[in-house]
């Protein structure tokens, strides 16, 4: 996901695993929005609740994918 800073215009990146921590820690805790530091003046930019659940990896399909593969996996010893 990528951030501009409000203040400079410095655009940096969120990872997928601090957008996944983000979206649980606010969901836990009722918040609104996350608070970022732009990386090169320090200024506090806040991104909505909304904005990260857009870019958050899913869930679901990752777990239906594991299990999908664990199936297949298993079927795959029985025929052998």
């Amino acid at each position: 996901m990528q951030i501009r800073c409000y203040r400079c215009g410095w655009s940096f990146a969120l990872k997928k695993e601090e957008i996944t921590f983000a979206v649980e820690a606010l969901e836990e805790s009722g918040g609104v929005h996350y608070d970022v530091r732009c990386q090169r003046c320090r200024h506090t930019n806040k991104i909505s609740l909304e904005q990260l659940r857009k870019f958050a990896p899913r869930v679901e399909e990752t777990e239906e994918g594991e299990e999908r593969a664990e199936q297949e996996t298993n079927e795959e010893e029985q025929n052998t």
